[in-house]
């Protein structure tokens, strides 16, 4: 590590702080909404998949919810929450290509 107190990202070069600093009229997005162009392209396809599979997946009994996240190597993936272990099995492995990835939740009820 170096011992410079400035760090290099894809929006910028920022201090090493809490929360970086963007400077107005850098023709950035703020690094914790917007994104660049092409991230935000690719969240929009990863959100369409998951609305397209979404009824799908949720008929198969033990699964609890679905929604989007990263796997381990920060690939974007679908989130699917599971009632038990034994459900993992009959999720798929990929939905449109992109990874899926199982989270063991127990069953979620919804109060309202």
């Amino acid at each position: 590590m170096s011992n410079s107190k400035f760090m290099e990202s894809p929006y910028g070069v920022f201090e090493d702080a809490a929360m970086p600093y963007v400077p107005e009229g850098s023709g950035d997005r703020d690094p914790y909404g917007g994104g660049q162009p092409a991230v935000d392209a690719q969240h929009r396809r990863l959100e369409a998949a998951r609305r397209r599979n979404e009824r799908a997946l949720m008929a198969i009994d033990g699964v609890e919810g679905v929604s989007l996240g990263q796997t381990a190597l920060g690939r974007d993936a679908l989130v699917v929450y599971l009632r038990d272990s034994s459900v993992k099995r009959r999720v798929p492995l990929q939905v449109e290509g992109y990874p899926v990835e199982t989270s063991i939740t127990g069953q979620i009820d919804i109060q309202r």
